[in-house]
């Protein structure tokens, strides 16, 4: 089963759920699911996806005196002092959550 049908066949289970007006304790019982996976999915399903905003920053020309400092919304914090890494900064920046 691929990662859309799981999605697909989740969202449809939770709407039956909610459609049935049983509890999700009770629902889970006779359909014979784990509540737990039954709220791990709902809550994967409600967590919007996040987007991500790029903004283009012309470089000045680099110094050792000079590093550029790029700082991730998730956290990361990527440190430049020298001209031949910039080259490798789009690859680590994709490999970044």
């Amino acid at each position: 089963m691929t990662h859309k049908d799981k999605n697909h066949l989740w969202q449809e289970r939770l709407q039956q759920q909610k459609d049935s007006g049983s509890t999700i304790n009770d629902w889970c019982a006779q359909h014979q699911l784990s509540v737990p996976t039954f709220y791990y999915w709902q809550k994967k399903l409600a967590t919007p996806k996040k987007q991500s905003k790029s903004i283009i920053v012309p470089l000045p020309t680099l110094t050792p005196q000079s590093p550029i400092i790029i700082e991730t919304p998730t956290g990361y914090r990527v440190s430049v002092s020298n001209e031949s890494v910039l080259d490798l900064l789009p690859q680590l920046l994709k490999m970044l959550p």
